[in-house]
């Protein structure tokens, strides 16, 4: 398994966003040189990854998801940065 990308779906309760289910498949693989570009981002306290939404290998529904959602970079061993 290389780089992936992972998509969590959101929705506001109580203007809170809360975890929902995904409407399909939530990861999606990224070259080893998106990685690299996205490490650095992906490594911060405040970590915004959001334009992976955008990502040529992101599911349709993902790239059409307009409720809150966050964004995850997973190493090749299947762990979060």
């Amino acid at each position: 398994m290389g780089w992936q990308a992972r998509f969590n779906p959101q929705a506001w309760q109580n203007d809170y966003a809360i975890d929902v289910d995904p409407e399909g498949e939530t990861h999606w693989p990224i070259s080893d040189d998106d990685a690299q570009t996205w490490l650095p981002e992906a490594k911060s306290p405040s970590a915004d990854l959001d334009r992976l939404q955008d990502h040529p290998n992101a599911p349709r529904w993902v790239r059409d998801w307009r409720g809150p959602f966050y964004i995850e970079l997973i190493d090749p061993d299947g762990l979060p940065v």
